[in-house]
């Protein structure tokens, strides 16, 4: 879970006796060691035994085999009766896990201690070299080094490292700790930074002190933070990390982790900031010291509880002590703009025929809502798959809920929604075209409505006829290869009667189910180049387009923000603001082509934004970055107006970890704004927003490398319509040739704000970390995957070998 130095010194060999010895050249069967460990078998130029004091002497060029253990020497004596070995001249020692190279190596077979006299060795999984002038070996894991030196770099033979410590006295319990005295930091064999005395884990889990943060902020100052890990138990840990600001006030961070067993794990987060001074902030004002002096923090964590391999629960908690605490003091862009904070519990059981669940969801208003806000406190639903009824084509589904909402200010209700199904299988027509029936009826029952206390409801069904067709053509490319050309056709009809909801409290989309007579009819496209277990996506084309066969839409949603409900608060409606629109009889054609072989290789987003203000980078994910080349077109064309009225692409190229380019563009013409799909089709464009405002946004990033060792990447937003950019970052690693070090520099400016710092590394030694760690990591990942000596966790790990993930202390995933 925590790594501050990983240096595995086990490299000794216990070699056993009898002896079976031979000149060079000649040929004979070793015999069994009497442990039944494997022989010892020795070569030599000459050997010779002393039969009174059972001593072999081997001398001239000495070849020392036993197992994958590898020993040469120019001179070897086995004293067979105390069980002791010496080899003197370029002994040089080689086993599954260690090189040894010493003038002379004394080694009792029988304890086990030993004796190295001016030695290095070379540790092969952690690309370390450890050398002394005296090396003891007390047991199969201590050992002590005098006046020696350690590295993880791996500098050509004769030059000098980049970087290694020096000491006069170093201990070292494998898979406990390492200590050393009278040391120093050494830069190209420069001392540099005094070390009197150092201890620290060399067990994965060890509790400690972890290296400190520091930071500038321009808003609050300079920033330190210092954390102590706690390993409680082999299933819990505590991280606590006081931090102090220097333009903001002091506080701490804790976060407990624990894996009780495979199916109790969670992870909770706080922060806390006593404040003592108002941060140069946007939105902020100087109200007083009074208000500048306050307690303010953070709280979230996650719980998941695997009762039986059918009842799950999963808790989810997300708190601040005030509304504006991720406006004034988060990190990240996306949660400075969430308009509330979601805690929810969730639970869930698999039932023979179908699927129950029990939900709470709590919203904490930070930029939307107030007292009067709904909170599901609970909701309680099941749900029915498709089942077949008494062995018929015809098939039988559903779904039901009962929600109790909840608000601290107003009235509260009650809703019960009832919705039972039927279709069919597809009824082929000649293995060409494909039909299927489908009708719902709804049931919703309120326990008042939103001006009568008397109870309410309404019932409604929805009918569909999906007709679907799918060609496909086959045939060979001059290189072997295999293209793949498919057409689906599809055609939906719809039909939902009006009804009244003036009556009724819109809280969600089961309170608004608009009137529907609709035809929905879609052509995708896709070119597959297929070779052999792979294939690359080279078209996939969509298009839609709804066409309303009753009367066309009239009034439409106005979203616009400050515009005041007929009905209900800003904070809460009750029913929405609507503005009167001409609806058109034809909707906007959707249209979606993607171009390039786009599938990611990972889907979750590469790191966890800091939610707390002192909090550091997100987790390291386990999958690969997107290094996929390809282009994305997302539109909407206006049949009536000639011209598109949406316009997003997304573009992306690299080559190979050399370079790469992505560009994303968002664009939104005046007027009204088509809604993608309802509760009963996702794919039917019914209705139309109120009219807004043109929208153009561009967002560009990439990365490439140079020959002097830098990776160097950048990202911007820019609102073009605005003429101004919300955010750009600007980064930089450099790694030195073994890649046994590594600098970072980062570089992000906000409105209202700008942030630089930088992160150091000594490959398995251990990082510098920060808040701009997840940054720098997500626009260079793409280019420097695998490798070893990043300033972060890497799946490749320290060294470039393959482990799996466990996020440092205090670095975990952000719970969201």
């Amino acid at each position: 879970m925590r790594v501050l130095a990983r240096i595995p010194l086990v490299f000794l060999l216990s070699l056993l006796l009898p002896v079976q010895g031979h000149a060079a050249g000649a040929a004979g069967p070793p015999s069994p060691s009497g442990s039944g460990s494997p022989p010892l078998d020795v070569k030599a130029d000459r050997i010779d035994y002393l039969q009174d004091q059972d001593i072999y002497e081997a001398d001239g060029s000495v070849v020392v085999d036993q197992g994958p253990v590898h020993l040469t020497a120019d001179h070897l004596t086995v004293q067979a009766l105390p069980g002791i070995m010496i080899a003197t001249g370029h002994v040089r020692l080689t086993d599954p896990k260690a090189d040894i190279v010493s003038e002379r190596l004394e080694l009792n077979v029988n304890t086990e201690a030993g004796v190295i006299t001016h030695g290095q060795v070379y540790i092969k999984a952690s690309n370390t070299t450890v050398d002394g002038r005296l090396i003891q070996r007390f047991s199969e894991d201590h050992y002590r080094f005098k006046e020696g030196r350690f590295t993880n770099c791996d500098a050509p033979e004769g030059e000098i490292p980049a970087w290694r410590f020096q000491f006069k006295d170093l201990d070292l319990n494998y898979g406990e700790s390492l200590a050393f005295t009278g040391g120093w930091l050494c830069v190209a064999d420069v001392p540099v930074i005094p070390i009197p005395t150092l201890t620290y884990p060399l067990e994965p889990r060890q509790s400690g002190l972890l290296i400190p943060t520091p930071g500038y902020d321009n808003r609050f100052g300079f920033h330190y933070q210092q954390g102590y890990y706690w390993a409680i138990n082999p299933s819990q840990d505590l991280t606590i990390s006081p931090s102090y600001f220097s333009n903001l006030g002091y506080g701490s961070d804790l976060e407990y982790r624990y894996a009780l067993n495979r199916k109790t794990l969670g992870q909770w987060y706080v922060s806390y900031l006593q404040q003592t001074s108002l941060p140069n902030v946007a939105g902020v004002t100087d109200t007083g010291q009074a208000d500048a002096k306050r307690a303010r923090a953070l709280i979230t964590g996650t719980h998941t509880q695997q009762f039986t391999p059918d009842l799950l629960l999963r808790a989810n908690a997300n708190f601040v002590t005030d509304p504006s605490y991720l406006q004034q003091l988060s990190n990240s862009g996306a949660q400075r703009a969430l308009p509330s904070n979601e805690s929810n519990l969730f639970a869930t059981q698999r039932l023979g025929s179908g699927n129950a669940y029990l939900l709470g969801q709590y919203l904490q208003p930070l930029q939307a809502g107030g007292t009067d806000t709904f909170q599901r406190l609970p909701e309680l639903g099941y749900s029915v798959p498709n089942l077949s009824l008494f062995n018929s084509p015809l098939l039988f589904g559903g779904d039901a809920n009962a929600v109790n909402f909840y608000r601290e200010q107003g009235f509260t209700q009650n809703r019960v929604d009832v919705a039972p199904g039927l279709s069919t299988e597809v009824l082929d027509i000649g293995h060409i075209l494909g039909f299927t029936p489908q009708g719902k009826f709804r049931e919703v029952y309120y326990t008042r409505g939103v001006q009568e206390t008397s109870s309410q409801h309404r019932e409604t069904f929805w009918a569909g006829m999906d007709a679907s067709s799918k060609l496909s053509r086959r045939f060979g490319t001059g290189d072997g290869n295999a293209m793949l050309h498919t057409l689906e056709p599809s055609v939906i009809y719809e039909y939902v009667p009006p009804t009244d909801q003036s009556k009724l409290t819109q809280i969600d989309q089961v309170d608004d189910l608009p009137k529907k007579n609709l035809m929905t009819y879609m052509l995708r496209s896709r070119l597959l180049e297929q070779d052999g277990n792979s294939s690359f996506n080279w078209l996939d084309l969509t298009l839609a387009q709804s066409y309303h066969v009753g009367a066309a839409q009239t009034r439409a949603r106005d979203f616009t923000p400050g515009v005041a409900p007929p009905l209900g608060s800003l904070t809460q409606p009750l029913q929405p603001a609507t503005v009167a629109v001409d609806g058109k009889k034809f909707s906007d054609l959707w249209l979606r082509a993607v171009i390039g072989n786009n599938d990611p290789q990972f889907t979750q987003a590469q790191t966890a934004a800091a939610l707390g203000f002192g909090r550091g980078a997100g987790a390291s994910p386990s999958f690969k970055p997107v290094i996929n080349r390809y282009v994305t077109v997302d539109a909407f064309f206006d049949p009536y107006r000639s011209t598109v009225s949406q316009f997003n692409t997304d573009f992306r190229l690299q080559r190979s970890n050399d370079w790469y380019v992505e560009v994303g563009q968002r664009f939104s013409r005046d007027g009204n704004r088509v809604r993608r799909g309802d509760i009963w089709n996702p794919v039917s464009f019914n209705e139309v927003y109120a009219p807004t405002q043109e929208i153009e946004f561009v967002t560009a990033g990439g990365a490439f490398r140079t020959s002097w060792g830098w990776t160097i990447g950048a990202k911007g937003y820019y609102d073009v319509k605005n003429g101004k950019s919300p955010e750009y970052d600007v980064v930089a690693l450099y790694q030195n040739p073994c890649k046994c070090w590594s600098l970072g520099l980062f570089y992000l400016q906000f409105p209202d704000r700008a942030q630089y710092n930088f992160m150091l590394s000594l490959t398995g030694i251990g990082w510098t970390e920060n808040y701009g760690t997840d940054v720098v990591r997500t626009i260079l990942s793409p280019l420097l995957w695998g490798e070893k000596g990043l300033p972060w966790a890497a799946p490749g790990g320290p060294y470039g070998i393959a482990q799996s993930i466990q996020p440092r202390p205090g670095v975990g995933a952000t719970p969201r």
